[in-house]
């Protein structure tokens, strides 16, 4: 598999003249992912060849992502499969040369969506019109998404963040995973294929939607969708928006999961299921949904940035960009 995927590093230089490996290997937080790329420089320079193409961002794990998969799985990220650690490299990878103000500046929507790599897994979407328009085209932009967003001034994650003097962001993956995201400025994040930014982790790709569910303890929502036997449809639909009540909020609707009959409770459930991709930072005061059930949802927007509230007709979300 390694031989079907060396490719040489091949990617048109700009003013900087370096290389990805001499950039990372600048940034002493970055000493174990420069080992890994120089013991695996033809997968990575594989990798690298297929974003030639275009100036791409690279994701770069630090040192404590490193450590922290070796604490939680008992063994070393270059032990994954070549696959794997393509998929993972995947979705490290932007398709946009993107600089810290692209990543931060939102225009008041409390995050920016942006498509990556990683087109294969799990990928049960079509690209949006206004998506496309943003990162290049369809084609480009049809890779599993991250969704990035300024942290909150008193979050004391990503201390090397505040050791420069720089604003710490987040990133959101796969199962609601959120890491620190460390923007770089200036030539310090630059390298010939574009520009690269720390994460204090490592990206989890999107997974189909019983795992997600059940990975945000959505136990009524996951009851629910049992009694009606509705999993095989949703994890296999494509280009839907799923708007999952909290376990409260079924409580107070008398728990229809478990007291409604199941085809009450397919309509309900219906009437919570957009059938397309419906990102917050694409949404605006006013819009409206038809759901799968033929229900109207209409969304309310109030307020920017980090004080930015949605509603759907009456209920606030409160955990947007579940991916």
């Amino acid at each position: 598999m390694f031989r079907s995927i060396f490719l040489s590093l091949a990617v048109a230089a700009n003013v900087n003249g370096q290389t990805l490996l001499e950039a990372i290997s600048r940034i002493p937080s970055l000493s174990n992912f420069t080992a890994f790329y120089r013991d695996n420089a033809p997968f990575a320079n594989a990798w690298l060849g297929n974003t030639s193409n275009y100036p791409i961002t690279f994701l770069a794990p630090n040192d404590e992502a490193f450590a922290s998969y070796q604490a939680r799985n008992g063994l070393s990220l270059t032990s994954l499969s070549p696959a794997t650690l393509l998929a993972l490299l995947q979705y490290h990878t932007l398709v946009s040369s993107l600089s810290k103000d692209n990543l931060t500046n939102d225009g008041g929507r409390a995050g920016n969506t942006v498509p990556t790599m990683l087109t294969a897994q799990n990928n049960n979407r079509s690209v949006g019109i206004s998506l496309a328009a943003r990162f290049g085209g369809p084609q480009r932009a049809s890779g599993q998404v991250v969704f990035i967003r300024a942290s909150e001034s008193n979050s004391n994650r990503f201390l090397l963040s505040r050791q420069n003097g720089l604003p710490q962001s987040s990133i959101r993956s796969g199962l609601s995973s959120d890491l620190g995201l460390l923007a770089l400025e200036g030539d310090q994040g630059m390298w010939d294929g574009g520009r690269f930014h720390i994460v204090d982790g490592l990206l989890t790709p999107p997974q189909l939607c019983a795992r997600t569910i059940r990975n945000a303890n959505l136990t009524s929502l996951d009851n629910a969708l049992n009694r009606t036997r509705l999993w095989p449809s949703l994890d296999g639909s494509k280009n839907v928006t799923c708007l999952g009540p909290s376990n409260e909020a079924f409580i107070r609707a008398g728990s229809p999961d478990s007291k409604l009959n199941e085809t009450a409770l397919s309509d309900a459930i219906l009437f919570h299921t957009l059938p397309e991709v419906a990102y917050s930072d694409y949404l605006y005061n006013g819009q409206e949904f038809r759901t799968l059930q033929n229900g109207t949802v209409r969304v309310r927007v109030e307020g920017e940035g980090q004080g930015r509230s949605v509603w759907f007709n009456n209920a606030k979300l409160i955990n947007a960009n579940v991916l």
